[in-house]
């Protein structure tokens, strides 16, 4: 079975916007290297890392909520509907061998603090956490500043990258 990385970011990216574009390459990376994409399964980062996936040849989950209007992007070959947003947040960290982080707001703060808070705590194992553009950066340096114990966990675990292809060279 393939590894999979799970993608966390907005839904509010559009199409049209250029980061859309580089979340899709992004994804045909991941694809190609062989990764499954595991994504929220909606509209924004979701749908362009899925679409890029896609382009590849991957294949992608989607992890929905049971009872939301919004309907799956239609890059998502595989959907599990979770009951309720907190089990779909503990079903994207636990699925995932690594993670791509895009740009986003308190939903991804969430996936993101989650995804720290279980690995610092030793309830899952420590897994990349690849985050596109600086965005994050001055939030990640902050909870820093936490405990030793956490910041020589993000020192293991984090990495920026700032183009599509340097994904390539973490995967």
């Amino acid at each position: 079975m393939n590894k999979i990385i799970t993608s966390f970011g907005s839904a509010f990216i559009s199409p049209d916007e250029k980061l859309f574009s580089e979340i899709t390459e992004i994804g045909k990376y991941i694809a190609e290297a062989g990764y499954n994409i595991c994504s929220g399964g909606y509209y924004g980062s979701m749908e362009a890392i899925s679409k890029g996936a896609k382009s590849a040849g991957g294949k992608t989950i989607g992890v929905t909520v049971k009872g939301w209007e919004a309907a799956p992007n239609d890059f998502v070959d595989e959907i599990a509907e979770m009951p309720n947003l907190m089990e779909r947040i503990v079903e994207l960290i636990g699925i995932a061998d690594a993670y791509i982080i895009f740009k986003g707001g308190t939903g991804t703060l969430l996936e993101i603090s989650a995804t720290l808070e279980l690995m610092n705590k030793k309830a899952i194992a420590e897994k990349k956490m690849i985050f596109y553009t600086d965005f994050w950066k001055n939030m990640i340096e902050i909870l820093k500043q936490d405990s030793d114990k956490l910041s020589v966990l993000i020192e293991r675990n984090v990495f920026f990258i700032t183009e599509p292809g340097q994904i390539k060279i973490l995967i």
